[in-house]
């Protein structure tokens, strides 16, 4: 069980980061090369798009990070 908590907890960690990672290094340099106002209406969607997901996104890692770290508090390797 403590292993099935560890494998979800890391793949949901490193989604996470690969959105944020995403977002800052591709994501910015797509819209900055779009024409006109056309990047920052960009911008202003995904923020909104995002902005709803990733309060969730960032409470539920960390849950899920607390759990697995109670859970394996007296294993051993822990």
């Amino acid at each position: 069980m403590l292993d099935a908590l560890g494998i979800v907890t890391t793949v949901i960690v490193g989604l996470l980061v690969g959105v944020e990672f995403s977002v800052a290094f591709v994501i910015n340099r797509i819209l900055d090369a779009l024409p006109d106002d056309s990047a920052q209406l960009g911008r202003s969607h995904g923020g909104r798009m995002l902005g709803a997901l990733m309060p969730f996104w960032y409470i539920g890692s960390l849950v899920l990070s607390a759990i697995w770290a109670v859970a394996g508090w007296g294993e051993g390797g822990a």
